[in-house]
């Protein structure tokens, strides 16, 4: 049992506008941000949906002038988080995958292209294979640092960690990935 929420009240019209526009702009950078770290297009879209709920409820404690990619994807970072403190020590059975090709009555999930589109064209499969080795936490500040081109401080702030945090995980984990990209060779 979760903790009862206290219902979504009808927006105003100013916070209809602010949420539709941050979904126009950020929906699709969002969603192949939790992609990157989830690896499973569900998993995504629910950490997006729930991440925009949360821009939806907190809506005016956005700064204007600051970088609402990175206010976001703190969010998506802390709901992955809590997600995977939630299912530590829990037993995860494998879904057997289906070999037959998913069936969408031809439109696109989501309706953007598919994430498997950005990482074929962004990254390939020995380097996907090695991102997905690393722990959550590297894989994260490579993404933002190496895919999202952060800069140390949005990282900082995102991960909810110092600079000199952020310099010391991303040295670590790009060392770790070149180890594990020079196995697979």
């Amino acid at each position: 049992m979760g903790v009862p929420r206290k219902p979504i009240e009808p927006p105003t019209p100013e916070q209809a506008a602010f949420l539709e526009q941050a979904i126009l702009r950020y929906g699709k950078a969002t969603y192949n941000f939790a992609y990157r770290l989830t690896h499973n297009e569900a998993d995504a879209a629910d950490l997006t949906q729930e991440a925009f709920l949360r821009v939806y409820r907190a809506w005016r404690s956005f700064q204007p002038g600051t970088s609402f990619l990175s206010w976001v994807y703190r969010i998506v970072t802390n709901l992955y988080r809590d997600e995977l403190r939630r299912k530590k020590g829990r037993f995860q059975e494998e879904i057997p995958e289906d070999n037959e090709p998913q069936q969408f009555g031809g439109e696109r999930p989501l309706a953007v292209t598919p994430i498997e589109d950005y990482v074929e064209n962004q990254l390939s499969e020995p380097l996907a294979r090695s991102l997905a080795r690393l722990s959550p936490d590297q894989r994260q500040v490579v993404i933002l640092a190496d895919i999202e081109e952060q800069s140390y401080q949005e990282i900082a702030g995102i991960m909810g960690c110092s600079i000199g945090t952020v310099r010391s995980r991303l040295h670590r984990a790009r060392a770790l990935l070149r180890r594990l990209l020079q196995k697979q060779k």
